[in-house]
């Protein structure tokens, strides 16, 4: 029982130090680079490519009006 309650104590205490550590580190970096953007418009691009290639926008515009429907009742 003592060796487990020492583990336990253990894993909190370095859980510990890792949430304080990411924490401190947060603040150090702000915002986001300029590579993180030109990553997320590349996946967007890639995302709208594949949407138009494989003709889903009349499929996705359907369902988004019945859910709309749906929800607000029309």
């Amino acid at each position: 029982m003592l060796k487990t309650a020492s583990k336990v104590q253990i894993a909190v205490g370095t859980w510990r130090d890792t949430v304080v550590s990411r924490m401190q580190k947060k603040h150090a970096d702000r915002g986001a680079s300029i590579v993180e953007y030109a990553g997320l418009l590349v996946i967007i691009a890639l995302i709208v490519v594949a949407v138009r290639g494989l003709g889903l926008q009349g499929i996705i515009s359907n369902a988004i009006s019945t859910a709309v429907n749906q929800i607000t009742g029309g």
